[in-house]
């Protein structure tokens, strides 16, 4: 009777029961946190791992199984797209680094005006220690470091963030809005999550990205592999500088400055691949739904 109920829900009583269980599912992770942390590095990373399984996907698994009967279905995690869109989902990730590069750097250009300046302290203090913390999650030079932070850094959060946002919000607020309006609304609450204001528009366009490849593949395989993609680049990269000695800022550089033009010309095949994935997916769409007869 109780699950009959909550079937019956709207978007926001769902979302607002979502919010409730993850709270509750936050304190354990809270409790777990304070028992067995002995605040060393390795169990910071291992909080990662805690905070997404506690915080992302159990409060979706669990409220995916009170609102439907089939919540892998639900949530995508049941269609594994074909080997072309996986290839092409790839490339766009991995060609539109200085694309991203670029639009840090306009985003870390931004001032806010001089009545803001406490805010705005407090804003690069935040982006300073998040850069911090993550230099620290990437000084590994050993491989078995490089696969551990892959885990950390790269599968876990594709897994728990995509889960929720895309898998979960995101068809959410599209029961009552536009599919683009549910798109751009998630992507906006997932940068701002991330609480890293100086990079909140890449992110945001990247949380786009995402949003468009699961709204036209059906599948939230695509921007789970997206988003593992989009991490892990930057944890390998990290590692090479490390393993080679030289400098890793470089790479975040890429596409800015002197390499201005790469990040011009990365940005036109984030168009052209975006462009590419779409029609190959529209193709895969109708093939798959000829050969079902619908």
């Amino acid at each position: 009777m109780i699950k009959l109920s909550i079937k019956d829900l709207p978007p926001l009583g769902k979302i607002l029961l979502l919010t409730c269980i993850m709270l509750g599912c936050s304190i354990i992770a809270i409790v777990l946190w304070g028992l067995f942390s002995d605040g060393s590095l390795v169990s910071l990373k291992w909080m990662q791992v805690v905070q997404s399984v506690f915080v992302f996907i159990l409060p979706c698994i669990i409220c995916c199984y009170l609102w439907t009967d089939q919540p892998w279905k639900w949530l995508k995690l049941t269609n594994w797209p074909h080997a072309w869109p996986i290839i092409l989902t790839i490339l766009l990730f991995v060609c539109g680094i200085p694309f991203i590069n670029l639009l840090s750097y306009w985003n870390e250009q931004l001032r806010l005006p001089a009545f803001m300046a406490d805010i705005e302290a407090w804003m690069q203090a935040a982006e300073a220690n998040a850069g911090n913390l993550t230099e620290q999650f990437l000084q590994d030079s050993n491989y078995a470091g490089l696969l551990f932070n892959l885990f950390i850094m790269a599968i876990s959060p594709a897994l728990s963030e995509e889960i929720f946002f895309r898998g979960t919000l995101q068809p959410l607020l599209g029961e009552k809005h536009h599919p683009h309006i549910a798109i751009w609304s998630t992507a906006i609450l997932f940068s701002a999550i991330h609480m890293q204001f100086y990079g909140f528009i890449p992110r945001m366009l990247l949380g786009a990205v995402l949003g468009y490849t699961v709204y036209w593949s059906k599948s939230l395989w695509l921007g789970i592999i997206g988003h593992a993609v989009n991490n892990g680049m930057a944890v390998i990269s990290y590692f090479a500088a490390n393993r080679l000695n030289y400098n890793a800022q470089f790479l975040d550089q890429l596409g800015t400055g002197t390499t201005l033009w790469l990040g011009i010309v990365s940005g036109i095949c984030v168009g052209a691949l975006l462009y590419a994935l779409r029609r190959s997916l529209t193709i895969s769409n109708a093939s798959s739904r000829n050969s079902s007869g619908n």
